[in-house]
């Protein structure tokens, strides 16, 4: 299969899941859905457009079978699997403990980051989450975890 055919299948990913979360947003309370809300329709029209830009230049551009990369099919699956297993951690878990699994996981598996560097990144990012949840109010619901 080849690799801009699994871009489009990951971008497709994307725009359902965007889509989705409109759907689910729509669901909450009206202060509630307003973040939620108003994100999931930017990455809902962007990804959109960002698809049908991927598909025109697909359609135009007339590559020859000789010439194609071939690659798995797994590239993008694993990819997806990476954002379902933090969002099935943000559910367990809640948002923080998730971030930080998820982070130490990702940067050390996928992104080969040493422990130095992935500590430095998960302390900054916990921190910047934190400080604009106490900015901005933000109320993060509960899980199952109750935490």
């Amino acid at each position: 299969m080849n690799k801009d055919y699994l871009n489009l299948i990951f971008s497709g990913f994307l725009f359902i899941l965007f889509t989705l979360a409109i759907i689910e947003a729509l669901t909450f309370s009206k202060l509630a859905q307003f973040f939620p809300l108003y994100i999931s329709i930017a990455g809902s029209v962007l990804t959109l457009i960002y698809l049908i830009t991927e598909v025109y230049k697909l359609y135009k551009q007339k590559v020859k079978e000789g010439e194609q990369i071939k690659i798995s099919l797994l590239a993008p699956l694993r990819y997806i699997g990476w954002i379902l297993g933090y969002l099935v951690l943000i559910y367990i878990g809640g948002l923080m403990l998730a971030t930080a699994i998820f982070l130490i996981l990702f940067l050390i598996l996928e992104s080969r980051m040493n422990f130095i560097h992935t500590g430095i990144s998960i302390i900054a990012v916990l921190i910047g989450i934190s400080l604009l949840s106490s900015a901005l109010d933000i109320y993060w619901p509960t899980n199952l975890l109750g935490l």
